[in-house]
C-alpha cells in the first residue's frame, strides 16, 4: 500500500510539473503574439472626450485647441468637433486671437481648420461674431465669413468677408464694409 501510495504521489508531481512546463511555455516562452495585420483590418472611427491639440512651426505655436468632443473620421483624416475654443498666436509678440463656436473641423495634416454656427472671437479689446471662420495654415490666415460683427473700445464695424493676417496682425475687410469710430 505505501508503494501504491508513493506512484500516486509521483505521478501526481509528475503532473504537476508538465501543467507548469505547459503553463510557463505558454505564457513565458511562447506569449501570444499580436496579428501584424489587424490595423490593416480595421476601419477606424474614434470618439473622444476633453480633446486637447496643439499645432507649431520653426519652434513657434501657432494654435491650440480644446474641445468638448471630437469624431475622428479616418476617410477624411479630419477632426469633427463639440464645442471647440482655438487659440491662434501670429508672427508679433501681440495677443493672441480666441475662437469658440459650438462646432468646428480641423484637418491638422493639411493645417486647417473651420468653425461654425455662431462664431465668437476675441483680441484684447476687440470681439468679432460671425457664422463661419476658415484657418489656412498654409497662409497664417483667418477668414471670417457671414455678416462679421466687430467691436473694440475705439471702433464698432459689420462686413461680408473679414481676413486676419495672422503674421502681420492686419485685417482685410470686404464687402458692406460699415465702420463707426467712437
Amino acid at each position: 500500500m505505501a508503494a501504491r501510495m508513493k506512484r500516486v504521489v509521483v505521478l501526481l508531481a509528475a503532473l504537476g510539473l508538465m501543467a507548469g512546463a505547459l503553463v510557463l511555455g505558454k505564457y513565458v516562452l511562447w506569449p501570444e503574439q499580436p496579428d501584424k495585420n489587424i490595423t490593416e483590418n480595421l476601419d477606424v472611427d474614434l470618439s473622444l472626450h476633453g480633446v486637447r491639440l496643439s499645432q507649431g512651426r520653426d519652434g513657434r505655436k501657432t494654435w491650440d485647441l480644446e474641445a468638448a468632443g471630437a469624431s475622428y473620421a479616418e476617410a477624411g483624416d479630419e477632426l469633427i468637433l463639440t464645442d471647440p475654443l482655438i487659440t491662434y498666436w501670429g508672427e508679433s509678440d501681440g495677443a493672441p486671437i480666441r475662437v469658440m463656436a459650438p462646432k468646428g473641423q480641423v484637418w491638422q495634416k493639411k493645417d486647417r481648420a473651420r468653425m461654425w454656427e455662431g462664431v465668437n472671437a476675441s483680441q484684447g479689446d476687440y470681439q468679432m461674431r460671425e457664422h463661419f471662420l476658415d484657418y489656412e495654415g498654409q497662409n497664417r490666415t483667418l477668414v471670417l465669413t457671414g455678416e462679421v460683427e466687430i467691436q473694440g473700445k475705439t471702433m464698432q464695424g459689420r462686413t461680408d468677408l473679414l481676413t486676419y493676417f495672422l503674421q502681420s496682425g492686419d485685417f482685410l475687410a470686404q464687402g458692406n464694409v460699415r465702420v463707426t469710430l467712437n
